[in-house]
């Protein structure tokens, strides 16, 4: 198996692995805040004890351990600023992770992984202002498309049931859950592009390099291991009592943190290092088309035709995205914007 084969392979089982979110969380009866914080726990911890680079929130280089790695950021501007990002971004993801869950608890899944899924929406609105990069004229193209898919998607007329109680609250939360998804990708954008012109230059003039100027880009999936831990603190309060869940509640919270977000975050970042983006995308959009069918199977939810037009809408919007991304990029547009973390 070729290289290229392997890294789609694993985007492929990453995006099989999303999809399942939904019907696990449904499957359960603890809370959803028992849920995001215990799905988190496990996450966080198997994200920060097995791969060195989830531990480098303020960046640094690979051989920096000990006292150095845990302050080398207060005497460092450029630490300093990759921590912040780190944690800015971590706080985004940590709203994407909690909102999901509530959401899943709320709507049905094929309403919650649709609404979810026009992040890229939030990405093309906001990258003007929060990273100073201007869409190019043919990505603004599906702004329309992504807004109808986003409005039949959330009025897509749920009906209350065993599985989705509050149905609009429920659209309400998911539709939050894209924007705070879209702001996660911005972050891991900003953290990932080359620094400005001028900053760089900066790193020239012989003195910032010595007093640890140099431009840091802090890993992505150190991001998503800052907000797995930020869900943990959040959620720690409301937890209680664990002790009482069924065993069977808990081996599902337990497949959730190490396969469903931990593993699966893995094979996508595994996968990205040698696919281009737009491929990753596609790949990944296994998961808005499986979630329903999970929910349908196991709990027998049947999503409004309107709901199954929106997420069509949506699907089609990020492929012709994704296509466009995949053209040459013009200087200054916003990059293609992959489905990273869920």
């Amino acid at each position: 198996m070729t290289s290229r084969s392997s890294a789609a392979l694993q985007a492929i089982v990453a995006g099989i692995l999303f999809s399942t979110g939904g019907a696990a969380v449904k499957a359960t009866e603890l809370d959803a805040w028992q849920v995001a914080g215990t799905r988190s726990l496990i996450a966080a911890a198997v994200l920060l004890f097995a791969f060195p680079a989830a531990r480098r929130w303020a960046g640094g280089v690979g051989g920096e351990s000990g006292v150095a790695a845990v302050f080398g950021w207060r005497r460092s501007p450029a630490r300093r600023r990759a921590l912040l990002l780190t944690l800015g971004t971590g706080c985004c993801y940590c709203l994407t992770l909690v909102l999901f869950v509530h959401a899943a608890k709320r709507t049905t899944a094929a309403e919650t992984i649709f609404l979810q899924s026009t992040a890229p929406l939030f990405v093309l609105l906001l990258s003007p202002i929060l990273l100073r990069e201007r869409p190019a004229g043919r990505q603004l193209l599906f702004v329309p498309l992504f807004g109808a898919g986003l409005v039949m998607a959330f009025f897509g007329g749920a009906d209350a049931g065993a599985t989705a109680p509050d149905p609009r609250t429920g659209n309400v939360l998911a539709t939050f859950c894209g924007l705070a998804y879209g702001l996660t990708l911005i972050g891991l954008r900003a953290a990932g592009r080359s620094p400005p012109a001028g900053r760089a230059a900066g790193t020239s003039r012989g003195t910032s390099s010595a007093r640890g100027d140099a431009p840091v880009r802090p890993p992505g999936i150190a991001a998503a291991a800052c907000g797995n831990v930020i869900v943990c603190l959040a959620c720690l309060p409301v937890m209680a009592p664990l002790g009482s869940a069924a065993p069977g509640d808990l081996l599902i919270v337990a497949y959730l943190g190490l396969f469903q977000v931990a593993l699966a975050y893995v094979f996508v970042t595994r996968a990205a290092r040698i696919l281009q983006a737009p491929v990753v995308a596609l790949l990944l959009l296994l998961e808005p088309a499986l979630t329903p069918f999970w929910a349908m199977w196991f709990h027998g939810e049947q999503p409004h035709l309107l709901t199954w037009l929106g997420g069509g809408v949506v699907a089609l919007a990020t492929v012709l995205l994704a296509t466009v991304a995949g053209a040459p990029e013009e200087e200054g547009t916003t990059p293609s914007v992959s489905r990273d973390v869920p």
